[in-house]
């Protein structure tokens, strides 16, 4: 083994020792991650998946999400991803935690290679590796599933697009096209967008440096820019066509959800990034914490208007690379203009609605499905590691300038914060806190004690890098890099723990009380998780505001969407990932209308038509409260109340013909209606009487026996409308009609019949086919013999 295999062996071996050793209560399976959506929505949701494809079907459909949605199309369950496949595992805890931790080696070990690529040496490209894989931008993914998956590939895709462009073989043009196809089959899109920007920057910086390096006039930097930026796209559509399967079928749905409508401005610009954020790369609790003894501290929650918390949690990627990156300020590098215009965008990008950009790209029509700007501060984060890295290796060949110019940036940072650590020990400085975040100084108590440690922590850390900036030249290099290596660990690590704090595995594994009150059959019936509505009424404020009971209080009270990891179906709940089907967002509008309409028994209509036995309500506070002993962690806090037990297959015994929803809610709640009613948008009949005998379900089926009496009946079927439904009666094709807004539903002859419905999306299909061919060719192209394409 040579010494650079040998360096690459060992730096390989400590990136994988120190992820293990900091997620080492997730790896073996006492811990797991929990945070924001991880336990309302992704746990519960690769659950479903889990099941049905353990049950023998293609995961199409999901029935258990608002009275049925498409799960194959939507991009947020990652049902073509390979490494989702991991869920099957025979241990469904094991495989979840694995499909996640993975993404954090690969993300490691992918930015490590890269570098490598870049001629950096084996301890540059390991701190730079550490930055990126262990840093605050990337950590923050791990609640983020769709982007942690499309960003672990992001150093792999530059890797071989990088050495594509420098010299131009097939190989790296399939393992290109092959890894980029792993970021479109995650099918995220603002990290695909993200990665096609970088892509393409890099492919003008290069040609424009080809033309240089040879001392030719400007001019001809443009044929050399052109060509390289034709091999991106079709790099690109290689990409593309390697996840044809998901962004086929994705493009496909969003003209049938929620992304088809255009979003209000004050939705698309809640999570831009505050100008003080661009702080925490330099002091990374400036504005609080995310999470202490699972508690979240953030006092600059005010700068997220009616979020209250950043939607990146982190920007933070150690204080070595900040300092190496504002070094290359002073030193001027070679790409660090390059750097430079991409951070820029990137910025813009993330700063959202404080800056003019995005409200002109919006009133544009380009911005107006953008729900998180705060996610483009990926580029910056991304090209400035680059770029810190490179200073480093600079560093380590003993290049004054950089060093001088890193100890000048380590020492202002210092002084900045020895001086507001001084300023800790006046009482001016609870006061301007106090002032600065807009809190009440009676109530502020710990907060204003974990401000003024961030603010002592800070000046140790300066000092401590400035100790061994200072000694590079004095020390032997493997001596100093291992102090650095000390350092840099140590600065990182608290994030590891903070940004993605654990529940224990109970949390996961156990059933929540709550359950006893429902029957242990499950399948007839659907809940209305009515409380979930309510976050901002002094009830749910109670319960919200437990501390670290919160996450229990989640679970316990099984909010949205963690119903369905006890085979719960909901129907009417919010749309949290804003994806569901039109007809489901109509009639969910549609029963927020009922409600505002005075009708005191509004959802009683609304849970017929849905087939809702069960409506979620809080429980009194203070009662639960004392029930418990305050311990709220054990709190209870829904009760379900049981309704009409409606069934999910009925016959009308009414047909009315409405324009539209608003007609359909003015019908509702001026009328009296039996729970058999059907309001239809087209010419209506009297139906006959009819019998649903029998009805059975699979994930993307039903068949059901059905007999109408005496003349055509109408059947109900309380089942999201789509247009890839196929439903039959004896065989023969019919089409469904909208009933009730948000549901469907059939005319049926006299006499009994056998109905059923399949679900079928042949764009999944047919774009899996294609993703299989396109990935089998560019692995073949893969491993042919080493062949340059351009002389």
């Amino acid at each position: 083994m040579t010494e650079s295999r040998r360096h690459d062996a060992i730096a390989i071996a400590i990136l994988g020792l120190l992820a293990s050793l900091l997620f080492y209560d997730v790896l073996i399976g006492t811990h797991n991650f929990y945070l924001r959506d991880l336990t309302r929505y992704y746990y519960p949701v690769k659950q479903v998946l889990r099941d049905i494809v353990m049950s023998g079907e293609f995961p199409y459909w999901n029935r258990q999400f608002g009275g049925g949605q498409p799960i194959a199309a939507n991009p947020e369950h990652e049902v073509f991803y390979p490494l989702t496949w991991l869920i099957l595992l025979p241990d469904y805890f094991l495989g979840y935690r694995l499909h996640i931790l993975v993404h954090i080696y690969i993300g490691l070990f992918g930015m490590y290679a890269l570098l490598r690529s870049m001629a950096l040496r084996a301890p540059a490209a390991f701190f730079g590796a550490l930055s990126f894989g262990l840093g605050g931008v990337y950590l923050s993914y791990v609640n983020l599933l769709p982007i942690l998956f499309c960003a672990a590939w992001l150093p792999l895709t530059c890797l071989f697009v990088r050495r594509f462009l420098l010299a131009p073989r097939l190989r790296d043009f399939a393992l290109a096209a092959l890894f980029l196809g792993l970021q479109f089959i995650v099918g995220e899109p603002t990290t695909v967008m993200q990665t096609g920007f970088l892509l393409g920057m890099y492919a003008l910086y290069r040609g424009w440096y080809a033309a240089r390096d040879h001392d030719l006039p400007w001019t001809y930097a443009i044929p050399e820019m052109f060509t390289r930026v034709v091999f991106i796209g079709l790099i690109s559509i290689c990409g593309f066509l390697v996840g044809a399967a998901q962004m086929i079928s994705a493009i496909d749905h969003v003209g049938d959800s929620a992304r088809s409508r255009v979003f209000d401005f004050s939705l698309v610009s809640a999570w831009s990034m505050p100008w003080a954020k661009f702080a925490e790369f330099i002091y990374p609790n400036l504005l609080g914490h995310m999470s202490v003894d699972r508690i979240t501290w953030y006092w600059g929650g005010g700068l997220y208007p009616g979020m209250g918390s950043p939607f990146i949690f982190s920007v933070y990627p150690g204080l070595l690379m900040t300092t190496l990156v504002a070094a290359a300020i002073f030193v001027r590098p070679r790409g660090g203009r390059f750097v430079l215009i991409v951070s820029v965008f990137s910025f813009l990008i993330a700063l959202g609605g404080h800056t003019p950009l995005l409200r002109a790209l919006y009133e544009a029509g380009v911005a107006t499905s953008i729900r998180y700007p705060e996610k483009f501060v990926l580029i910056a984060s991304f090209a400035m590691i680059l770029l810190a890295s490179q200073m480093l290796d600079r560093l380590l060949d003993g290049d004054r300038a950089t060093r001088e110019a890193a100890l000048g940036f380590v020492a202002a940072v210092t002084v900045v914060a020895g001086l507001i650590a001084l300023s800790g020990l006046t009482p001016y400085y609870d006061r301007a806190f106090s002032w600065i975040w807009g809190l009440k100084q009676s109530s502020s108590g710990r907060i204003l004690d974990l401000s003024y440690q961030t603010w002592i922590i800070a000046l140790v850390r300066g000092l401590v890098l400035f100790a061994v900036l200072w000694f590079a030249p004095k020390v032997r290099r493997p001596l100093w890099i291992a102090l650095l290596a000390v350092f840099m660990v140590s600065d990182l690590a608290p994030l590891a723990e903070e940004v993605n704090p654990r529940m224990p595995a109970e949390f996961f594994t156990t059933t929540p009380p709550a359950l006893r009150a429902l029957p242990k059959d499950r399948t007839p019936f659907r809940i209305f998780h009515e409380a979930d509505w309510y976050g901002q009424e002094a009830v749910a404020k109670k319960y919200f505001s437990t501390g670290a009971a919160v996450y229990w209080i989640v679970r316990n009270g099984i909010f949205p969407m963690t119903p369905v990891a006890y085979d719960l179906n909901m129907v009417i709940e919010r749309d949290y990932d804003k994806t569901a089907l039109l007809p489901t967002l109509d009639f969910i509008d549609s029963t927020w209308a009922m409600k505002r309409s005075g009708r005191r028994d509004w959802w009683v209509p609304m849970m017929a038509m849905s087939n809702a036995w069960y409506r979620g309500v809080y429980k009194p506070f203070d009662q639960e409260q004392k029930r418990v002993g305050g311990k709220m962690e054990k709190a209870d806090p829904i009760q379900f109340v049981e309704a009409d037990h409606q069934p999910r297959y009925y016959f009308a015994d009414q047909l009315l013909t409405i324009d539209n929803r608003h007609d359909f809610v003015r019908h509702l709640s001026k009328g009296s209606f039996s729970s058999n009613v059907a309001f239809v948008m087209g010419p209506a009949f009297v139906p006959a009487r009819g019998v649903v005998h029998s009805w059975r379900e699979t994930a993307n089926t039903a068949t059901l026996d059905v007999e109408s009496v005496g003349g055509r009946g109408f059947l109900v079927m309380s089942v999201t409308p789509h247009k890839y439904w196929r439903i039959t009666v004896d065989g023969k094709r019919v089409d469904a009609i909208v009933t009730n807004i948000g549901f469907q539903g059939i005319p049926v002859p006299a006499g009994r019949h056998r109905v059923e419905m399949h679900y079928r999306n042949p764009l999944a299909a047919g774009g899996a086919k294609i993703s299989i061919v396109s990935a089998v060719l560019l692995i073949i192209a893969a491993v042919i013999p080493r062949r340059r394409l351009l002389a």
